[in-house]
């Protein structure tokens, strides 16, 4: 059963450059991590600097592994920062 993560992210307007500036190398490095099925970042048409990341992991091993690394981990310390309200994440299974 394959593992799905929704991350929404409110981000001030004078942050989303920052913002994007350390997530879109953390995109790129998560889609060649072992167990990594698919991972999309998107933007609201409606609410601009609110962004959706859709991730799709083979396991919880492969999440676990993902949450270690430094691209990630350097988001989440920077997040404080770039948050205007908390992220919501919501995980869930999926069939293959």
């Amino acid at each position: 059963m394959m593992k799905v993560i929704q991350a929404t992210f409110f981000i001030k307007a004078e942050k989303r450059e920052a913002f994007l500036a350390d997530i879109l190398p953390l995109v790129e490095a998560a889609r060649k991590e072992a167990g990594c099925i698919d991972y999309q970042l998107y933007e609201s048409f409606e609410n601009k600097n609110q962004f959706v990341m859709i991730e799709q992991w083979k396991n919880q091993a492969a999440i676990e592994s993902h949450n270690q690394q430094p691209l990630l981990q350097q988001l989440f310390q920077h997040m404080p920062d770039y948050a205007a309200q908390k992220t919501s994440i919501l995980t869930f299974d999926k069939e293959a």
